[in-house]
């Protein structure tokens, strides 16, 4: 058997500074005092997937909290740029009150390229429960020719 770990892993110093503060503050009972924090929009970096089908490449993209007219998907050669963006409100009710707010504003971005070019002509794209699907024939290659020597 293995000895417990009893002292708590060393966190990444460069992660979300409010962690630490929100942590202790809200077992203390004057938390809804606290003054509404700024909202400011970020981008992350979309987390994927990329499959290989021989004919066509499948990507799969998470990004949660998006409508899909909030996506815009750039495809060049073997160029591949997307990104989304989510509101930046947050809708209340008449005599609703915003306490805290972690959702707010952000956009994921992704671009890469791909082995191969692809073509737009039967590409896909579907958006289903925060996952954006696309289907990305890949271009025939261009034919060599001999060429006749006169």
């Amino acid at each position: 058997m293995g000895k417990l770990l009893t002292t708590p892993l060393r966190r990444d110093p460069f992660g979300s500074m409010l962690d630490d503060f929100f942590e202790d503050v809200w077992s203390e009972p004057g938390w809804t005092r606290l003054p509404r924090l700024p909202q400011t929009a970020s981008v992350m970096r979309a987390r994927m997937d990329v499959i290989d089908t021989g004919p066509a490449y499948v990507i799969s993209v998470e990004v949660p909290g998006v409508k899909r007219e909030d996506i815009d998907v750039s495809v060049e050669g073997s160029h591949i740029a997307i990104s989304a963006k989510t509101p930046a409100e947050i809708p209340l009710q008449e005599g609703e009150k915003l306490l805290h707010a972690e959702r707010i504003a952000a956009g994921y971005a992704r671009s890469f390229e791909l082995p191969a070019e692809v073509t737009d002509d039967g590409a896909e794209a579907v958006f289903e429960n925060g996952v954006l699907t696309l289907t990305l024939p890949k271009r025939a290659p261009a034919e060599s020719r001999r060429l006749a020597i006169h």
